[in-house]
């Protein structure tokens, strides 16, 4: 069984925006991920790498199952719907860049972080993934991209500031063997998982 870890990596250049259709729904735009240069955690992703995660992240966005939550958890790796507060939307690559787009949920958590908006609360935007880092401070191939949450802002930018509660803490995932899933598997089983509990969600706001 191999043991991968919590990564997480926070942004704060992102900026909140009013839809210019609905000035009800607001945004979350700006730098979600960067490759190929070391982050504030001291940690660096091969852009080859990120790549690799970001396509297989945009089957979340168009299946609609890319939410991320207000806060990462607290024990646990994947997301929990009750505990919701945005989606991305959109994934673009700007040279060494992943530039998103996430929109911010009309749940309750959702709510909370459009209230912080308004009373002028700043906070970023940071990653969730499992995987490994090598003696170099590259993150290996065994990353897994999970998603993004939203996070309070660091006290300074560029210091080496711990975002993730679950920062080191060891999760198991099976090896690569015959008859045993991959990590690409048990990927595919959750968001499987994800997609019955939307179905069941849109099935009981059309019976409201």
């Amino acid at each position: 069984m191999k043991k991968m870890k919590l990564i997480t990596e926070s942004f704060y250049s992102v900026q909140m925006n009013e839809s210019a259709k609905d000035k009800k729904r607001l945004y979350i735009e700006g730098i979600f991920q960067t490759a190929e240069k070391k982050n504030q955690n001291g940690r660096i992703y091969k852009k080859s790498l990120l790549e690799r995660e970001v396509e297989k992240f945009m089957s979340k966005i168009e299946e609609r199952q890319a939410t991320g939550e207000l806060g990462h958890p607290e024990n646990r790796a994947d997301t929990d719907l009750s505990k919701a507060a945005i989606h991305v939307e959109h994934l673009e690559w700007q040279g060494n860049d992943v530039l998103g787009k996430a929109l911010v949920l009309s749940t309750p958590y959702g709510q909370i972080v459009k209230n912080l908006w308004e009373d002028k609360v700043k906070f970023g935007i940071s990653s969730r993934g499992l995987g490994t880092v090598n003696e170099n401070s590259y993150v290996n191939d065994d990353y897994n991209l999970l998603t993004w949450d939203i996070v309070s802002n660091a006290s300074t930018y560029g210091s080496k500031f711990v975002n993730g509660i679950l920062e080191g803490k060891e999760f198991t995932i099976p090896e690569t063997k015959k008859n045993e899933p991959t990590v690409e598997e048990i990927q595919e089983a959750l968001k499987e998982h994800e997609k019955k509990i939307w179905q069941v969600i849109d099935k009981i706001s059309k019976e409201l």
